[in-house]
């Protein structure tokens, strides 16, 4: 079975080759402050009112962002979702049954873990927790899915010899 939505196998190889410098790379971001210099953005505006008047409603009279922490997570993201949903060496029907039990038990666990974090973290924690949570899935799957296709019959091979 031929499925289209599935990048070609070469994005996995580029996202496994670049996702440790997305990880090291959002984790200075998190964690240290790291920042790229022409990320950062910084508009002064006049002083004169504008359309909102002279309120800091929607960008203020001296806006400033830094788009490293935004960076960092899409390119953690784009490169986890290229190792997930790239094509395998022989995608065929058992490797499309193994994704979609892999993605079904992956997304459960995303959701439970989202309730349990719900009801237990608060405040800001939870914002983290959040932003965190926006990898578990891909995480997950990956994981479960490279599980049940390459250790699990290899450790019920073991098992019959």
């Amino acid at each position: 079975m031929k499925n289209k939505l599935l990048l070609p196998r070469a994005c996995r190889i580029i996202g496994l080759i670049l996702l440790p410098f997305a990880i090291v790379f959002l984790y200075a971001v998190e964690n240290h402050n790291f920042s790229i210099p022409f990320l950062r953005y910084n508009m002064p505006k006049p002083n004169e009112g504008n359309f909102f008047g002279n309120s800091d409603f929607l960008f203020g009279k001296n806006f400033y962002a830094d788009f490293s922490n935004e960076v960092a997570l899409l390119a953690t993201f784009i490169c986890l979702f290229m190792v997930a949903f790239s094509k395998q060496k022989n995608e065929d029907e058992y490797v499309s049954a193994v994704r979609l039990r892999a993605l079904q038990i992956s997304v459960y666990a995303n959701y439970i873990i989202l309730a349990l974090a719900s009801i237990l973290i608060y405040g800001v924690s939870f914002l983290v927790v959040m932003e965190v949570n926006l990898f578990t899935i891909l995480i997950l799957f990956i994981i479960i899915f490279n599980f049940n296709l390459h250790i699990r019959p290899r450790l019920s091979k073991s098992k019959t010899a």
